[in-house]
Order: structure tokens, then C-alpha cells, then sequence
């Protein structure tokens, strides 16, 4: 393990390492280095060339020394020898010397157990350019099967996101899903619930399956201690004692709240009236003498209904968020599997597909530990670059 701060030698270390196995006689075609980027991978193979190219031409002295500082002795003529042909060898190696991707590894291994994986043999690689394409048709069919249904539960989710983001959210919304397929794919499967989809989520959270905003809003209804008449006692109070930041700030939204028919308006109205834009309660002194000695225990009142509305505004505003997140998790469903029928159809895969079916087809019961020793009998040293940035189904494989 090296642990070091950019350009600092890490990859010339790791380069070093596989230049010292094979002057101690290590196999070429035995020798796997995977590294994260196809950059990275280009940089160390020809670090690696470069040095047992220099090695193949220069002058005895100077590659007796070289070959010091990697052994911690002077080499012998035999092993000086064995240093200028290492170029040829590892040129002359069939497959050549494995410096690649973890991704390249993976394709390799599907394309030698292709029964194994259960793909096609033949499958082809999907490119960047490739894949926008393929979800550009998925959302189009997407949109028309939603334009068809009318009224279906995609509908309703479509609507939801544009209510909430508008058509730059549902694109940025469509964008994430792109890029965070896999994760979404393995959540959605978990809090799917026999037939319900979703509505594990709701239910990890006390909602029950019926509950709707409106019923959420509407048991906020009456407010404890500020029912009509009490709050038409308050207002006709506060204009007799003159409490004008009560008038400014309380009054007017809780007027037309007490007024508003719509459950869900209603309360937003109240929350409004009943917490400052920083969405606090009042402080007692918003609460005049006047007013307090006209109405014994005002305060305490307004507190304990400010306290009863809070908690009705967090609850509607979690349910929100789940609504939304529902509606979130239904596209992301559809479109995926949409993405997925198109790529399987055309003999593709794409790059997350590499690793997710190497990870399965390792660790299947059945041909798991076979495959494995398929590979293990090719390989005597692995050596992996930039560890730190691995996934962790890349850290299974």
C-alpha cells in the first residue's frame, strides 16, 4: 500500500514494482495491473516500456547501477542479460502485458464466460454518445406511454415533479436518474412492497396507505384554543388594545385562513399568520399588556397552538417529500426499465454493466468458485492503481 499526496511518485512506485517482478523472472502474461482511468492505464504501460526499452540499449555501468537500486546489489553479466531482453519479452508476450481498466478486465472476463454470466457472447460495449442515445429513445418512449394512458399512476407522478420543479426539474430530475441508475435500481427493489410500489416508504415513515395531504391538513382543524369564535375575540381585542404587531402580523393571514375552505391552503395560511418569515413563534412581547389583561392567557394560548400547527406543517411537509420522492422513484422505475428492454434487445452493455454482472457471476454458488479458478491459474500478481477511488462492487471483484 502507498499512501502519498498527488504527484508524488505512487504510479512510479507501482510501475517500479512491476519492472522488479519481471527482472525476478515473473511470467509477463501473469502479471494483471488494473488501474481506474484508461489514461492512467496508458501512462503506466508506457512508464513500464519506456524503462525496458532504455534498458535494452544502454551502457553496462549504467544499467548495473539501475538494477542496484532496485535489487540493493550489483547484478551479475547473466542478470544484465536477462535485463536488456525483458523488452522483447514482454513485447513478444501473447496478449501482451495486462495494464487496464477495470472495466477492460471485466469485458475480458464476460467475453471468456459468456454462458456463465447468461449474456450474449457477441455483446458490444455501449460508448458514452451510444448510451445518451439510448435513454433519449427510453424517455421518448416514456413520454408517449405516459401521453397514452392518460390518468395512470405515471401520469400522476409526471405531474407531481412538474408541480414541484417544472420542465428544467423533471430534465435535471431525468439527468440524476441516468447517472445513479444502479443505486436507484437496488433502493427501488427494497422498498417495493407486494404490489404497492413504494408504499413501503410511506409506511417506514406512520403514513398509512389513505392518507392524503388533505387529510393530513384537515386533522390540523380546528386549532386548540383558537376556534372561530375565540379568534373573532382575539382580533375585535387587539384592535380595542390597538396591538399592532398583532394586527400586522397575526390578523391578516389568519383571517383568511379561518376563512379558506381548502384543508391544505387553510394551513398554510395559518403557518403564515401564526410564525414570523423566519418561521418562529412570536416572542411574548409582540403580546401587549393591554391585550394580555383583556385576554388572561393569550400567550400561553398562542403557544401552544403555534406548537400544534408546527407540528401539522412537519407532518404535511414529510408527507410532501415523500409524495415527491414516490413520484421520483416511479419515473426513475419506468424509465430504467425502459434503458434496460431497449440495451438487452441490442446486445449491449454499458460500463456499470461490466461490473455488476462480473460481481454476479463471481459470486454464483454454482459457477462462481469455477470461474474463479479459471482465472486464478492465469494470474500471480495483481497490482491496482488508485485503489482509493474503486466502488465497492469493483472492491467484490
Amino acid at each position: 500500500w502507498v499512501s502519498a499526496n498527488a504527484g508524488s511518485g505512487k504510479t512510479h512506485v507501482l510501475a517500479q514494482r512491476v519492472v522488479r517482478l519481471l527482472l525476478g523472472g515473473a511470467d509477463p502474461s501473469r502479471i494483471l495491473c488494473l488501474t481506474y482511468t484508461r489514461a492512467a492505464a496508458a501512462n503506466m504501460a508506457g512508464r513500464v516500456f519506456r524503462n525496458l526499452a532504455r534498458w535494452a540499449t544502454l551502457p553496462e555501468a549504467e544499467l548495473a547501477r539501475e538494477i542496484a537500486a532496485l535489487d540493493g546489489r550489483l547484478p551479475g553479466p547473466d542478470r544484465i542479460g536477462f535485463a536488456r531482453r525483458l523488452f522483447a519479452r514482454a513485447l513478444e508476450t501473447p496478449g501482451g502485458l495486462k495494464i487496464q481498466t477495470i472495466h477492460a478486465f471485466c469485458e475480458a472476463i464476460l467475453h471468456q464466460f459468456p454462458l456463465e454470466a447468461n449474456i450474449a457472447g457477441h455483446f458490444d460495449l455501449l460508448d458514452e454518445q451510444m448510451e445518451e442515445a439510448l435513454f433519449a429513445e427510453a424517455r421518448r418512449d416514456l413520454l408517449t406511454s405516459i401521453a397514452a394512458e392518460r390518468d395512470g399512476p405515471l401520469e400522476e407522478a409526471f405531474a407531481e415533479v412538474l408541480e414541484r420543479g417544472g420542465e428544467s426539474g423533471l430534465q435535471t430530475l431525468l439527468t440524476e436518474i441516468v447517472a445513479r441508475r444502479d443505486e436507484l435500481r437496488r433502493f427501488i427493489d427494497e422498498v417495493a412492497d407486494d404490489g404497492k410500489p413504494y408504499f413501503g416508504l410511506r409506511a417506514e415513515f406512520g403514513f398509512e396507505e389513505t392518507e392524503s395531504a388533505e387529510a393530513i391538513a384537515n386533522a390540523a382543524w380546528p386549532v386548540p384554543g383558537f376556534d372561530a369564535q375565540a379568534f373573532s375575540e382575539f382580533v375585535e381585542a387587539a384592535l380595542e388594545t390597538d396591538a399592532s404587531r398583532v394586527l400586522n402580523g397575526i390578523v391578516p393571514a389568519a383571517s383568511q385562513g379561518f376563512g379558506e375552505s381548502d384543508p391544505v391552503i387553510r394551513l398554510d395560511l395559518l403557518k403564515k399568520a401564526f410564525f414570523t418569515e423566519k418561521g418562529e413563534a412570536y416572542s411574548e412581547r409582540t403580546f401587549k399588556a393591554a391585550l394580555k389583561a383583556r385576554l388572561p392567557g393569550i400567550y400561553d394560548r398562542y403557544v401552544a397552538a403555534a406548537e400544534f400547527l408546527r407540528q401539522a406543517c412537519d407532518r404535511l411537509a414529510l408527507f410532501r417529500m415523500l409524495t415527491a420522492t414516490t413520484a421520483a422513484l416511479g419515473i426513475a422505475d419506468a424509465l430504467i426499465a425502459r434503458y434496460e428492454r431497449l440495451k438487452r434487445a441490442r446486445g449491449f452493455l454499458d460500463f456499470n454493466d461490466l461490473i455488476m454482472r462480473t460481481v454476479r457471476l463471481l459470486a454464483r454458488q454454482d459457477v462462481g468458485p469455477w470461474v474463479q479458478y479459471k482465472l486464478d491459474r492465469g494470474i500471480d500478481h495483481i497490482l491496482i492503481d488508485e485503489a482509493q477511488d474503486t466502488s465497492r462492487e469493483q472492491w467484490r471483484i
